[in-house]
């Protein structure tokens, strides 16, 4: 597993100090097939384009607002990773009252420190719903696999259907876009060599197309019909036993 770890502190002795604690961390959980990314930042608005990507977060700033009204910030993002507020200059338990919905951690942080809540962390991420990472010039989205609906390339890129008549353009060819999408519990079947489809958005299937669940009709070659069909007459088959 991995885990994505920001780290969101003014003072720059504490955040080399992290870094080489997270740094010699990651490194004993490489043998136990983890793997820990950490990024430092020395300000929110550094930060706050990236936080979505984050599995955890060690944060302590004065200005221009002080860690609490950033984590609360992200909360209201939807951010659900745990967030430990590191007690240096502020004492954030005492300031807000114990916020349960925050971890709180005095300064200077050790080794078993990063290594505790670096546990709680995974835990917490084994039961969020998994998410992709979609990129394309304009920025960067994470969504969880069974919002995508189906995925054509064209020219450079794939056109990326999502629940809610929503559209996204992922930078690169379709094979890219199916190596994000190959280790999730979802079952994506390749139609042709530019489109792929989440079959448990399919609707109906007629001759050699499907339609989808947003009525997009997605065709597929008549040599390559009895594979396909095969592929999803047995998923089909699967989902009625469930």
């Amino acid at each position: 597993m991995a885990l994505y770890i920001a780290v969101l502190d003014e003072n720059p002795a504490d955040r080399k100090q992290a870094e080489r604690l997270l740094t010699r961390e990651s490194t004993r959980r490489n043998e136990l097939g983890q793997v820990i990314y950490t990024d430092i930042y020395g300000s929110e608005g550094a930060m706050m384009p990236f936080a979505e990507k984050y599995d955890l977060f060690f944060i302590d700033v004065t200005t221009p607002r002080d860690g609490m009204m950033v984590a609360v910030t992200l909360r209201k993002n939807n951010i659900s990773a745990p967030i430990v507020l590191c007690s240096g200059t502020i004492h954030y338990a005492e300031k807000y009252h114990n916020s349960e919905d925050m971890l709180y951690r005095t300064k200077p942080l050790q080794a078993r420190d990063y290594a505790s809540i670096i546990d709680l962390a995974i835990a917490a991420k084994e039961k969020k719903p998994e998410k992709v990472e979609l990129r394309n010039e304009n920025g960067t989205i994470y969504v969880p696999p069974a919002e995508i609906l189906y995925g054509r390339e064209k020219d450079g890129y794939v056109a990326v259907a999502l629940k809610g008549d929503r559209s996204f353009h992922f930078l690169g060819d379709l094979i890219a876009f199916e190596n994000l999408i190959d280790s999730s519990t979802v079952s994506f079947l390749e139609t042709s060599k530019n489109t792929v489809i989440n079959m448990a958005e399919v609707v109906s299937s007629q001759g050699n197309s499907f339609r989808m669940s947003d009525g997009a009709i997605i065709r597929y070659s008549l040599f390559r019909k009895g594979a396909i069909q095969k592929i999803w007459k047995n998923y089909a088959e699967e989902k009625m036993r469930e």
